[in-house]
């Protein structure tokens, strides 16, 4: 049986579609083991690998709202060899952001980001003041064999005019702050990291609160603030709203026991006679009602 020929003319040059999607994608470059995938690890699912696993190269994914709209984050983590650099370069090619990671404990690896600094300007050389960088240095938790200074790394980030930030993927510091300075930095968009994976936004704490009735949100917002201490960075308006509702508590306060009180006390000088003391203190507690009908 014949195999049907292909309509394809061989002379029509080969032609790259264009990319349609609508990902947004952040590249993670850096030397080995500086911790470039444990960062993004724990910023995707909270996990840290103790282990060094040599990454050639892979995507993590996750879902955020751009522009109040449900996106997806495409997460490049990058080799850190000098093995693979046609995918290196296509990599900061397709990149809408990037992250330049170092190890504070590695002096080597801050230099080693200079040449990917370099090609990542010369790239996106139509777009530099537009191009979010985020130099990161990584393994804050190993201060104690700390190589680069906290000045230097700020020093070069002014340099470059690009964002700084210190982290460490072993303790969770900073990981999660990482990503959202990196994207505050994208003037055309606005990101919001509370959404489920459903594509639902969440409340965020300190943030704008999800559409509700004016009392149930005041009542909550007063039990939230109520119930712990930490401080928060909000307007007046919930002073207004403690005060109205202590006002309120005030008004509606009950005098009752405060005479019952009273009455209590005073018939606690007979012990032996039972019968009278409730006698006394029903007597008590009706001329208080009525009193109290009267006020």
């Amino acid at each position: 049986m014949a195999l049907d020929k292909s309509n394809k003319d061989p002379s029509t040059p080969f032609r790259a579609m264009p990319d349609q999607s609508t990902d947004y994608r952040i590249v993670v470059l850096g030397g080995a083991g500086v911790g470039k995938t444990n960062c993004v690890l724990r910023f995707v699912n909270g996990q840290f690998r103790e282990n060094y696993v040599p990454t050639i190269e892979d995507t993590y994914r996750q879902v955020v709202s751009c522009n109040k709209q449900i996106t997806t984050l495409q997460i490049t983590d990058t080799t850190g060899t000098h093995q693979f650099p046609a995918m290196q370069r296509l990599s900061i090619q397709k990149g809408h952001a990037f992250m330049l990671l170092y190890s504070i404990t590695n002096k080597q690896t801050l230099e080693e980001l200079r040449p990917i600094y370099t090609q990542i300007r010369e790239i996106k050389a139509d777009q530099q003041c537009d191009t979010p960088i985020l130099l990161m240095g990584c393994k804050s938790d190993e201060a104690a064999c700390r190589e680069v200074t906290e000045n230097l790394g700020k020093q070069l980030a002014a340099h470059w005019s690009c964002a700084w930030i210190e982290t460490s993927a072993k303790n969770n510091i900073n990981i999660r702050e990482g990503f959202q300075e990196l994207l505050k930095l994208d003037k055309k968009r606005q990101f919001n990291f509370n959404v489920d994976q459903d594509g639902h936004l969440l409340e965020e704490n300190g943030g704008t609160p999800a559409p509700s009735s004016p009392a149930s949100h005041a009542g909550k917002r007063l039990v939230i603030t109520n119930s712990c201490s930490s401080t928060t960075t909000n307007s007046g308006s919930n002073q207004n709203i403690t005060e109205t509702t202590t006002a309120g508590a005030a008004l509606t306060r009950p005098t009752t026991p405060v005479l019952h009180g009273n009455k209590t006390n005073r018939s606690s000088a007979h012990p032996n006679d039972s019968k009278k003391n409730l006698n006394s203190d029903t007597t008590a507690n009706r001329a208080a009602t009525r009193k109290c009908l009267v006020m």
